[in-house]
């Protein structure tokens, strides 16, 4: 198993409101890996989503993974107390333990797993389209609708909501050998494409983010967002 991370605030963006921590055994038998994306245009996202991912890796090695949602909704509720709902972050992440993954996510940040050159993503975003599909689903408005709204990307869930929904595995995945998992922030997966995307996760972990990050700057977006990605690798027991 072995683990790599990067992150960068773009070309065009004044700060990183971005924040990654990783923690692996010396013996290889684990690593939880933790990234945060702190809201933009909101107080202090980049402190909320540094602390947030300190925090969680700090309080590992917990006795029991279905201790973790109880810490996300309390941490969300202190940034609450805090800032009023006018401060947040995402947080995706992941904790490979011998052959069996664990997530936990809250918001529009990415999880995805390359299999046998198969991309998989493990988790759903939780944005407000959703909401607005289901609304159309039941007959308010058309469905297009729902994916021309100016709000659809906006967050329905993040850390610094009063009382956040966390997207959590009840029971561990069980990895394959060569599996490679991929956690990101949305300025990697809304500036580059699935293929790409693909393409980097077949290679190691330290060259799926030198591959990601070289795609990110030949795109050249507009306004590219801060930009955080985490590279898993496992590969199988020893």
């Amino acid at each position: 198993m072995n683990a790599f991370g990067i992150t960068d605030k773009g070309k065009v963006r004044s700060a990183n409101q971005d924040a990654y921590r990783l923690s692996l055994s010396p013996d290889g038998e684990y690593v939880l890996a933790a990234l945060c994306d702190g809201m933009g245009g909101m107080a202090e996202g980049g402190m909320i989503a540094a602390e947030t991912a300190s925090q969680l890796v700090g309080i590992f090695p917990w006795t029991d993974d279905s201790d973790v949602p109880g810490w996300v909704y309390q941490r969300s509720a202190r940034v609450y107390q805090q800032f009023r709902g006018h401060g947040g972050t995402t947080l995706v992440a992941a904790l490979l333990k011998e052959n069996r993954l664990s997530f936990w996510c809250v918001g529009d940040s990415d999880l995805f797993l390359l299999r046998e050159n198969k991309l998989y993503g493990l988790n759903a975003r939780q944005e407000f389209k959703n909401d607005l599909i289901l609304r159309a689903l039941d007959g308010a408005f058309p469905v297009e609708e729902a994916f021309q709204d100016p709000q659809a990307g906006a967050l329905s869930e993040y850390i610094g909501k009063e009382d956040v929904t966390c997207d959590y595995t009840r029971m561990p995945f069980l990895l394959q050998p060569e599996d490679a998992l991929l956690l990101c922030s949305d300025g990697v997966s809304d500036t580059l494409t699935l293929k790409q995307i693909r393409e980097a996760m077949a290679l190691s972990s330290q060259a799926c983010c030198d591959k990601l990050e070289e795609e990110i700057l030949a795109a050249g977006k507009p306004g590219q967002d801060n930009y955080t990605a985490i590279a898993l690798k496992y590969h199988g027991k020893n």
